[in-house]
Parts: structure tokens; C-alpha cells; sequence
């Protein structure tokens, strides 16, 4: 249970020690004895964590060999189709058109290296494989083909003009992926900084002195 508890997310943590602490105080605004109260506390912290942990346990990623192994493959396959996009560019004259596509692969790729440092966004990077670097990489390939044959068809010039105007929109939808990821690692720090300052008791070092400061004054 201790180790399970220390695994457990930040959020999980935070709402069963105030889940705790708030029975203990309805026990003792209830004139209940105070070592009743606090055995009342410890089962609503305890009841509250079961309920967290439970969750968790289908939320989270559990990083082992086979999950390892899965986090590679996924790395490898976002990889292929990065390196392919590369690939194709390099047959174009355009510079413009082939530095949005390296900017559209380092975003991709940046993603990656954040999948490696957090496993847990693992779903979000297999989607974004799925739903949106695969079908870039087609739509890059087949602009390619469409650029350089020779000679052009008639109607090409328009797609190939639809397409350039899309890879800024492609872009923003990249980016707007990876800010899934970031805004997952906000929101864990933002709940590890709620733990710490439920479990310190929201004192800050100047209010620790003032109140040391107050009972030596009154003698205590």
C-alpha cells in the first residue's frame, strides 16, 4: 500500500489527505473525541486513496520491458516517417517549402524525446502518429511527386499551391499535440506543489518565524 501510495499521481494524493483532514475536522465539529476523530480521518484518507489508486492503475502507463519496448517501436515508426519526409524534400527546389517540412519533423521528433522522458504520454503520441504525422508524411510525399513530374499536369499548380498554404496549419496542429504533453507536465507539477504545501501546512519559512516569535512572547 506505501509504495502504491508514493506511485500514485499527484492529484490522487492531494485529494485523499484533504478527503483525511476534512473528516477529521467534521468529527471534531461534531464534539467526537479527539482520538476517535482522528481514526476517522485515517479511514477517509484510506478510503479516499483506494479509490485513487484503483483509478490510476488504468490511467497510468506501468513502464516495464514490454512497455519499454512499445515506447521504442513507437519512436522508431515516428522516426520513419520523419526520415521519409526528409527524404522526399530534398528533391525540391523550393528552400521555403523544404524548411517548413524540417520544422514539422523537429517538432515531431521533439515529441518524441518527451514520450522518452514520460511515458505516460504514450497514448498521446501513438494518436499523434496516427491522426496526424502519418497522414503528413503522405500528403508530403504525394506534393512531391505531384512537383516534380514533368511534364506537370494542368490542374497540379492549384493543389500544389492548396498544399504549401496547409503546412502552416499543419504546424499549429503539431504544436498544439505537443502542448497536450506539456500541459500534462504543468498540471503534475502543479499537484506535487499542492502535496508539498498540504503536507507542510501551508507555512512559509516568515510565517514559521512570526509564529515562533508569538509563543515566545506569550511565554509558551
Amino acid at each position: 500500500m506505501v509504495v502504491n501510495y508514493i506511485q500514485m499521481s499527484a492529484t490522487g494524493r492531494v485529494v485523499s489527505i484533504l478527503s483525511g483532514i476534512a473528516v477529521f475536522v467534521i468529527m471534531l465539529v461534531l464534539k467526537i473525541a479527539l482520538q476517535y476523530a482522528l481514526v476517522a480521518g485515517v479511514i477517509g484518507w484510506l478510503i479516499a486513496a483506494l479509490v485513487f489508486l484503483k483509478k490510476d492503475s488504468g490511467d497510468k502507463v506501468i513502464v516495464d520491458s514490454s512497455t519499454r519496448s512499445e515506447i521504442e517501436n513507437t519512436i522508431k515508426t515516428g522516426r520513419r516517417l520523419t526520415a521519409g519526409m526528409r527524404q522526399a524534400v530534398r528533391k525540391l527546389s523550393q528552400v521555403e517549402i523544404t524548411q517548413e517540412v524540417e520544422d514539422l519533423c523537429r517538432i515531431a521528433e521533439s515529441m518524441f524525446e518527451l514520450l522518452r522522458k514520460d511515458p505516460n504520454d504514450l497514448r498521446i503520441v501513438k494518436q499523434f502518429i496516427t491522426y496526424y504525422l502519418e497522414p503528413t508524411h503522405k500528403i508530403i510525399v504525394k506534393y512531391v511527386e505531384l512537383a516534380t513530374t514533368r511534364p506537370m499536369p494542368a490542374d497540379a499548380v492549384e493543389t500544389l499551391e492548396r498544399t504549401e498554404k496547409s503546412l502552416k496549419s499543419i504546424r499549429a496542429t503539431f504544436l498544439q499535440q505537443k502542448e497536450r504533453m506539456l500541459t500534462n507536465d504543468v498540471m503534475d507539477l502543479d499537484t506535487e506543489i499542492k502535496v508539498f504545501e498540504t503536507l507542510s501546512g501551508n507555512y512559509s519559512p516568515v510565517q514559521k518565524d512570526k509564529d515562533k516569535t508569538s509563543q515566545t512572547q506569550s511565554g509558551i
